[in-house]
């Protein structure tokens, strides 16, 4: 007896989805990095890239290597076009190291519009070649990420042009603020690389 009604506690179980996580909700855990005094923590999404593949930011492009990450939104006139022209010719100066040694990350401010046939279109605008990734994501999910980089929510809005330069092997990051030549990005770039 003891048996059946145990056996019929498991299938009501079961189909409830309360056992064998059909109706639990995933949890991402969170990363955490260390730029400058400030602690970014955000969930490892998983984004699309300019080829519409899934990706995860943490574990499939910054775990581990030397990266250069800013943000940006495909209608963006100003900011965006001019990190666009920096990132383009910061590949170029990395020459073989890029997709090597060092990663560079476009993060789409907008992805209620960047879905990945508007990110290829704008990649193709800066000569985006293997090493840089352009990425976007579901727009409820986006805000978790964009709030701890960039302190706004997802949305195409005018925003402050911030680089995070990071060595995730050492776990040494730091932040600019503003645009920057590109061979001062490859400056920091060469320093942390070490």
């Amino acid at each position: 007896m003891k048996h059946r009604v145990l056996a019929s506690v498991i299938v009501m179980l079961l189909a409830c989805g309360l056992v064998g996580g059909q109706n639990q909700t995933a949890v991402t855990p969170l990363v955490e990095l260390n730029i400058g005094s400030s602690k970014i923590r955000f969930p490892d999404l998983e984004l699309r890239d300019q080829e519409g593949r899934k990706v995860h930011l943490y574990s499939d492009l910054i775990k581990d290597k030397v990266v250069v990450l800013s943000f940006f939104y495909t209608n963006c006139t100003f900011t965006c076009t001019m990190q666009g022209k920096t990132f383009s010719r910061l590949q170029t100066l990395l020459g073989e190291r890029l997709g090597k040694s060092v990663v560079l990350i476009s993060v789409s401010t907008d992805p209620a519009k960047d879905k990945p046939g508007e990110l290829k279109a704008w990649a193709k605008r800066y000569n985006v070649q293997p090493g840089w990734t352009v990425v976007t994501g579901e727009e409820r999910e986006m805000s978790k990420l964009l709030i701890p980089f960039t302190g706004s929510p997802a949305g195409a809005e005018m925003h402050l042009p911030v680089t995070f330069i990071g060595n995730d092997k050492t776990g040494t990051w730091t932040s600019a603020d503003g645009l920057f030549a590109p061979e001062d990005l490859l400056k920091v770039v060469d320093y942390l690389s070490r």
